[in-house]
């Protein structure tokens, strides 16, 4: 969360907006299948948006590349490699919706584990 935000502000040289949402989303398994998310299931949406300067075809192919940086030297192209890789080990999915002067919106689908954490007794139904 903290890298996304981070890039949000950064996309956001003269100020703007970042809004971060919660909400609970179920996935069909054509959904599943189409966008490579993992699982079907019911699932918690994150969605973190900005009102950045966007991010063009070839950049959004390429963002989730390790070592991959739109910021010089300031950027390690590390950040998003790393949220791509835990978000993939955790068996969920992001995406990111952008062009150029319009912001960007990353849209994060973790599967919840509800079996699990009433199995362990940490919860009740």
């Amino acid at each position: 969360m903290v890298n996304l935000i981070v890039n949000a502000r950064d996309a956001m040289p003269t100020g703007g907006r970042v809004i971060v949402e919660t909400r609970a989303a179920q996935l069909d398994g054509a959904y599943a299948e189409q966008h490579a998310a993992g699982q079907s299931g019911p699932h918690v949406l994150i969605t973190v948006s900005d009102t950045g300067i966007g991010m063009d075809a070839e950049t959004r192919a390429r963002i989730f590349e390790p070592y991959f940086t739109t910021k010089g030297r300031l950027g390690t192209g590390l950040g998003l490699a790393t949220v791509y890789g835990i978000m993939k080990q955790s068996g969920g999915n992001i995406g990111v919706y952008s062009e150029p002067g319009t912001g960007s919106t990353f849209k994060l689908y973790l599967p919840i584990a509800a079996d699990e954490i009433l199995d362990s007794g940490l919860a009740t139904a």
